[in-house]
């Protein structure tokens, strides 16, 4: 007799936590460090996996060519990476820093200010050794949190308008960066 309602009340169970589950399992905090971990390991596929499907194969086309492998190009140019800290900004502060036209197709975006310390091979104006800061702006894509952009961020204005972490790198970030604008090619 007792049977029936266990099965009755664990299918009730399922049928909630299922249900309850329109929301992504996986936040978009655990999205943004999983993601940091697949480049610290060079796990393309993986990093690649965290991205809206747009730049997934972007993503991968780019890690596969092999002349930016050879010159170690954007994210082949780090060696280690780690996220030191990050926190979630007002979406009506972080659109500024948007391309309106690209996010406004997606749902709920998330602007995340991240610091990720990071080892690279040749220090250029898109990653530096030490701490480096960027946005990541995280979506909703089929029901679960990717990244859709990663842009550079004015540090100095994120300062300003008190949102910074208040460390020492970060103050430093943007002077430290503009030593190697001009040394590379675009």
């Amino acid at each position: 007799m007792n049977k029936p309602i266990i099965v009755f009340t664990l299918l009730f169970c399922c049928i909630f936590s299922s249900s309850a589950k329109g929301e992504a399992t996986v936040s978009p905090e655990k999205v943004i460090k999983n993601y940091i971990v697949d480049l610290n390991d060079h796990q393309w596929e993986n990093a690649s996996s965290w991205w809206v499907k747009e730049h997934k194969k972007e993503l991968l086309d780019f890690v596969a060519d092999k002349e930016n492998q050879n010159y170690k190009r954007g994210l082949l140019n780090i060696e280690e990476a780690k996220i030191v800290r990050w926190k979630e900004l007002p979406y009506e502060y972080g659109k500024q820093f948007l391309p309106s036209h690209y996010i406004e197709k997606f749902t709920y975006p998330r602007v995340f200010y991240v610091g990720v310390n990071l080892k690279v091979h040749k220090q250029d104006k898109f990653f530096i050794d030490g701490g480096n800061y960027f946005l990541i702006v995280t979506v909703l894509e089929d029901g679960e949190w990717k990244i859709a952009l990663t842009p550079h961020v004015p540090v100095m204005s994120i300062i300003r308008d008190g949102y910074s972490f208040g460390t020492e790198d970060e103050k430093t970030y943007e002077e430290r960066r503009l030593k190697f604008y001009n040394t590379t090619i675009d």
